[in-house]
């Protein structure tokens, strides 16, 4: 049963991860075509839209690399489950319930303590021995 849990936690951290370097390095590479996603006050903003498409891209890609490694995995896990609540009320529709189920995922992942393949285990055993 160990070895179940251990499987479970690693899968949904990688698939946490992969989700959000997907996302990430479609926005840092295609930009304009996320632009259409945007919420409407974001217009209100003094940069572009195909910039804050890749500040967000960017911020993802960051994020997934740290939730594959296992650094910081619960605080990211949180932070990326509510940009994805976030997204879920802004867009709505089945993409809004997607997605909130996603940031469900997420709300999972930074709840559990992290499973031992993470560098936040590694490190924390190294402290204590």
């Amino acid at each position: 049963m160990k070895n179940t849990a251990l499987i479970g936690q690693a899968v949904l951290r990688y698939s946490f991860a992969l989700l959000f370097f997907w996302f990430g390095f479609a926005q840092l590479t295609d930009a304009t075509n996320w632009v259409i996603y945007l919420p409407e006050w974001t217009g209100y903003f003094p940069i572009p839209g195909e910039m804050l498409v890749q500040i967000n891209g960017l911020l993802e890609v960051c994020c997934a690399f740290l939730i594959a490694l296992g650094i910081y995995t619960r605080i990211i896990a949180g932070f990326l489950a509510l940009h994805l609540f976030g997204i879920a009320i802004s867009v709505g529709g089945a993409t809004g319930v997607r997605d909130a189920a996603l940031g469900a995922m997420g709300v999972a992942l930074a709840l559990q303590t992290p499973d031992t393949l993470t560098l936040d285990t590694k490190k924390h055993h190294s402290k204590t021995s």
